[in-house]
């Protein structure tokens, strides 16, 4: 039975019900949460609309619904409510940094037979999702799109055993607030689509423009990955992870690039394995970031060209060598200020460290080792080089997220 069989004498019953057990204990005993997005306002009161709906169908029908036995928004509970007379007003307030986390951190995630820990199909979804807004592509997928891309992430690093259902995440992912889907007749909304169905009507789904929005900064985009992977994925390989779902830049905290072995191909050889003739050569078209040499230049002479971590000062043509190296990378994902700020004096060997991950500075200044095999020191630094703790603790971020260990400072 879907919600035509309500009335208006059965949405009254439920008010009074709601009002004589109180909000809380309302939503409570009918299994339902907090309206996100929809509330119905009679004579002055504001009530959860979905819920309100649910038990004006068990008055009506004798079959209370729960929250996900039908689906809430504009299409289906507000359009009854409001086809019966009663006003509903969007209830939600505006999204900001913490709210977007917390939703991450409370997916409606489902538990199979035989499987006690929460599902990964939701997790696995918003991590290719996050991936597209860093890539700044389209915020809304095609359906067939969504299926063939998400559908292998699902049977690479769902649980074992576990059926991948893409069409699962991309419509239950609404359950969450940040996520929507668009090219659904309202008939056919009332409860999930067969595969058929979205196969026929070709719908897109994605974030909704206010997280989008939100995803757009680098500093929430890898907070929100971070969330996502130590919520739900704790026990898959992130760096794999990132791999497949198109979040390598996270991976490292600069432009580290290990080419395949192949790629370059390679020179001719004799019987010995020895090169017969010079290497060979590829021409190759690319976009440089455009770096401030006044900048590098500077925080060398503060530190006067000796490495920060390791204290190093090397020679290189008989003059002093070092690296000015970006704690936060310049380039995407991470699009971090090319300043002083941002910027320390490291040598080759612990600049390579730094941008893959190997090391990183806590909160008091200590350079630690994210696999603990090496005592913390002390960070080195000139008093007249300032240094932002927000880019530290960025670069930190992405060490703790792609540490075998799971704490890093």
């Amino acid at each position: 039975m879907g919600l035509g069989d309500i009335r208006y004498e059965d949405v009254i019953a439920a008010t009074e019900e709601f009002r004589r057990l109180g909000r809380d204990d309302f939503l409570q005993t009918y299994g339902f949460g907090r309206a996100r997005s929809y509330e119905m306002v009679l004579d002055g009161l504001r009530y959860d609309s979905k819920a309100i709906a649910g038990v004006a169908h068990g008055h009506a029908t004798g079959e209370f619904l729960r929250a996900g036995d039908f689906s809430g928004g504009a299409a289906t509970v507000a359009r009854c409510l409001r086809e019966l007379g009663f006003a509903v007003e969007t209830g939600e307030t505006s999204l900001d940094r913490a709210a977007l986390l917390e939703r991450f951190r409370k997916l409606k995630v489902s538990r199979g037979p035989g499987h006690p820990d929460p599902s990964r199909h939701q997790p696995l979804s918003l991590l290719w999702a996050i991936s597209r807004e860093a890539d700044e592509r389209p915020r809304m997928t095609p359906w067939t799109q969504f299926r063939d891309e998400v559908g292998p992430l699902l049977v690479e690093f769902g649980l074992p055993n576990a059926k991948a259902t893409p069409e699962y995440p991309f419509w239950h992912l609404r359950g969450s607030g940040l996520w929507e889907v668009q090219g659904i007749p309202p008939e056919s909304a009332e409860q999930m689509p067969k595969v058929s169905i979205l196969d026929a009507h070709h719908p897109q789904a994605g974030f909704k423009e206010e997280a989008a929005g939100l995803l757009r900064d680098p500093v929430t985009r890898l907070d929100a990955i971070a969330t996502i992977c130590e919520t739900y994925l704790q026990d898959v390989d992130h760096q794999a992870l990132f791999e497949r779902t198109g979040l390598a830049g996270y991976t490292t905290a600069g432009n580290l690039v290990n080419p395949a072995e192949d790629e370059s191909g390679g020179a001719a050889m004799d019987e010995h394995g020895r090169a017969t003739g010079p290497a060979p050569r590829r021409h190759t078209t690319r976009s440089v970031i455009v770096r401030d040499e006044a900048l590098a230049r500077k925080v060398k002479e503060l530190e006067g060209d000796r490495c920060q971590i390791c204290d190093t000062a090397l020679r290189h043509l008989d003059r002093p060598y070092s690296q000015a190296a970006h704690i936060r990378g310049l380039g995407r994902p991470h699009h971090g200020p090319d300043e002083l700020q941002n910027l320390l004096c490291l040598c080759a060997n612990c600049h390579v460290l730094f941008d893959g991950l190997e090391i990183y500075i806590d909160p008091d200044g200590l350079v630690r080792d994210t696999r603990g095999d090496r005592e913390p020191h002390l960070l080195r630094r000139d008093p007249g080089h300032p240094m932002d703790e927000a880019h530290i603790a960025y670069h930190r971020n992405l060490c703790n997220l792609n540490a075998r260990k799971p704490a890093v400072g």
